[in-house]
């Protein structure tokens, strides 16, 4: 009975060492970040412009991360159910968020969040951005953007035009352009930009803003035609549609953009890694490469940066919401 009390004993003293020991250990000691596989959530449907970015990225970032990046698709709500399951879920590193505008434009636009979108999330770095493009069907006698708005201004009734749904980067910016350049329009709402690419297509409306990924493949291929490019530059994609400041409106550059964000609080160790990790990838000329034939610029900002657009991007977009009446279920 000794021997049993006594090995029984020195069990029992062991594990404790053991917990002991692992206790003191710093953090990292314990398990240096990343351990097992990163899961970055897209908060929209697979096929998407989000989508093919996170996707192109995904295996450079993971090469350098030393564990796969895993996209999982979470659409709903205008991009908020896939971001509030980041919001909510544990900051260590292991889940993010693969954000698109509405982290910014669901606040501008009023919308009742379960989330606070400066107060819940860890901006690591914006990733990329891409141009707004205004298209129109082929048989609208435009072939530039004066004559576009010419065109509008002489419509009886007002211009009708589409974009990838209420509240999203095409219809806050064409509010916003159409108030300044002073004609009326009608916003036919469809739910993502899929149906409201073909009906311009097939002409049930006459004109389609939109971001180049995926309207720009419509354009080379003759089904829409380019008006203007809202960029700085021409894109490589479109090399032949001229930009906006390039046909005389100078000063209303605007750009969807995507970034990552974990929830609030993410832990420092993973923070540093994840950021200079993906900024990293987003040098390598092969990554640099796929995305500007996709049609996407690189910006691969810093997370203070990141954090400084959101908070800029909500400012402003409230005030064109505000003036323009435009109002969200």
């Amino acid at each position: 009975m000794l021997s049993i009390i006594n090995h029984a004993t020195i069990a029992r003293l062991t594990t404790a060492l053991l917990f002991a020991t692992a206790a003191s250990m710093p953090a990292d000691a314990q398990e240096v970040f990343p351990s097992r596989p990163v899961k970055v959530i897209v908060p929209v449907a697979a096929g998407g412009g989000i989508d093919t970015a996170f996707r192109t990225i995904g295996p450079f970032w993971s090469e350098l991360l030393g564990q796969p990046i895993v996209i999982e698709n979470k659409p709903g709500g205008g991009q908020i159910v896939g971001s509030d399951l980041v919001a909510k879920s544990k900051p260590d590193g292991y889940t993010l968020l693969g954000a698109g505008v509405p982290i910014a434009f669901n606040t501008a636009l009023g919308r009742k969040l379960p989330y606070d979108a400066l107060k819940d999330f860890t901006p690591i770095s914006e990733v990329v951005s891409q141009p707004l493009l205004i298209v129109v069907n082929p048989n609208v006698p435009v072939k530039s953007m004066a004559e576009l708005v010419a065109y509008a201004k002489k419509q009886p009734t007002a211009l009708q035009y589409t974009t990838g749904g209420i509240g999203s980067y095409g219809h806050l910016w064409w509010e916003m352009f159409r108030q300044k350049q002073g004609f009326d329009g009608q916003h036919v709402a469809y739910n993502g930009i899929a149906p409201a690419l073909k009906d311009t297509v097939g002409g049930q409306v006459p004109v389609l803003i939109d971001a180049i990924v995926p309207t720009g493949t419509q354009i080379k291929a003759g089904a829409v035609r380019g008006i203007a490019i809202v960029g700085a530059t021409r894109s490589k994609m479109l090399p032949d549609l001229p930009t906006l400041a390039e046909q005389g409106y100078v000063g209303l550059d605007a750009a969807p953009y995507y970034g990552v964000l974990g929830p609030a609080n993410l832990d420092p160790v993973a923070l540093q890694k994840l950021s200079s990790t993906l900024m990293q990838a987003l040098a390598l000329p092969a990554l640099r490469g796929k995305l500007q034939e996709q049609g996407f610029d690189i910006v691969a900002s810093t997370p203070d940066t990141y954090a400084k657009l959101i908070r800029d991007e909500i400012v402003r977009w409230s005030k064109v919401v505000k003036d323009s009446g435009i109002v969200v279920d």
